[in-house]
């Protein structure tokens, strides 16, 4: 799901929650794994129910629901420079965003669950963190995804 370095952006610079909204989910919809309708499904979604993808401190998992635009199932990682506040009282500000697509439930849930397990190791956390430019941060989520097959 993660197999090529354009899923990835390093110390990216946004101003505010939408912004980053619009460059972490960029790269699904240059690539093919969501129509550009999705970026407003997931602002929408936000403006509707709040952040509900704000799932730790520091980390957001923006997402909406398949017939909003997912094409193919997809994960693009991004790391904000500066992080940015989405209204979550507990975790914000935001400066860890995997954006995903799913086609159906079922792949939602497996993503996401692979998604928690890089969640749960701080040091891993911390060094997505200190990754300085896209290539890093890809090799760092590649080694990961190759020690949890």
């Amino acid at each position: 799901m993660l197999n090529d370095v354009k899923w990835v952006q390093a110390c990216r610079n946004a101003t505010d929650w939408r912004e980053a909204l619009a460059i972490a989910i960029e790269p699904l919809i240059r690539h093919g794994a969501a129509q550009a309708a999705y970026l407003e499904g997931v602002i929408e979604n936000t403006l509707a129910w709040g952040p509900y993808y704000v799932v730790a401190p520091g980390i957001a998992l923006p997402h909406a629901r398949p017939e909003q635009g997912a094409m193919h199932n997809q994960i693009a990682v991004t790391t904000l420079q500066q992080p940015v506040t989405f209204g979550h009282e507990e975790c914000d500000p935001v400066w860890l965003l995997i954006a995903l697509t799913a086609t159906d439930a079922n792949r939602h849930i497996a993503t996401i669950q692979r998604i928690s397990q890089w969640l749960g190791d701080e040091a891993f956390i911390t060094a997505l963190r200190h990754a300085d430019d896209d290539s890093a941060l890809y090799q760092l989520l590649k080694q990961s995804l190759v020690r949890s097959e």
